[in-house]
Formats: C-alpha cells, structure tokens, sequence
C-alpha cells in the first residue's frame, strides 16, 4: 500500500488513531481482532513510508532524495566511493547521507545538483 498525497496521508492517520483507541478501549492492541491488526500494521507500514519520503527528521535527508542519488550514480557508472569523492566528502559521509545519518549541508547540495545532477527540485524539496 502507498499514500499518494497528503489528503490520503492525513486519512490513514485517522484511520490509525481510530484503531488506536480501540485497542485502548479493549485494553491491549492485542485484543483487536486479527484483521483490525492487519489494517493497522498495513496503514503504519505505509504512513512511516511516505514520512521518510516527504516529512523526514530534522536534520535527515528525504528516502525520495537518497533514491535520486543513488539513481544518478548507477546511471552514470560510478561506485559510491567515487561519488563521494566526486562531490567532495569522504564514503563514510556520503553513506552517512544516504542512510540519514548526516545533515545534508549547502555545499553538498550545491554539489548533488551540479556536479552529479540530481535535479535541483529534488534537491530542495
């Protein structure tokens, strides 16, 4: 299952709240019944997700910015290491990066745009 926008991101955190007080008023998550259980670990499973894609941490890179990344070396032929190198970081930041690890930095941004061309609207998204 995967949330295609925000409206549906919105409904499937209703639906999850919904399942969360029930289970609060049979007194234990593992009281709902076996398909309660399901849809909730299908809509979770789904809003963590789209989260990582469009809503990551403070200080994390976007799944959808790691993915145009990882799309642009292998296009281009390149091992991560020379990647990294490439745009100016060790291998042990880049997998960093990639792995939301690191902040991503301006200078670093610059250089996914410019030197490896990950498209600008990725980017800064």
């Amino acid at each position: 299952m995967t949330i295609k926008n925000e409206k549906e991101y919105k409904e499937y955190e209703a639906r999850v709240e919904k399942l969360i007080e029930r289970g609060t008023e049979l007194g234990d998550m593992e009281l709902l019944s076996s398909e309660e259980k399901a849809e909730f670990t299908m809509l979770s499973n789904a809003l963590d997700e789209y989260g990582r894609a469009y809503h990551p941490l403070p200080g994390r890179m976007s799944t959808i910015l790691a993915d145009a990344i990882l799309n642009q070396v292998k296009e281009q032929g390149l091992k991560q290491k020379d990647a990294a190198r490439m745009i100016g970081i060790s291998a042990t930041t880049f997998s960093d990066l990639l792995h939301g690890r690191r902040a991503l930095s301006f200078d670093i941004a610059r250089n996914l745009y410019k030197v490896l061309g990950v498209p600008a609207d990725i980017v800064l998204a």
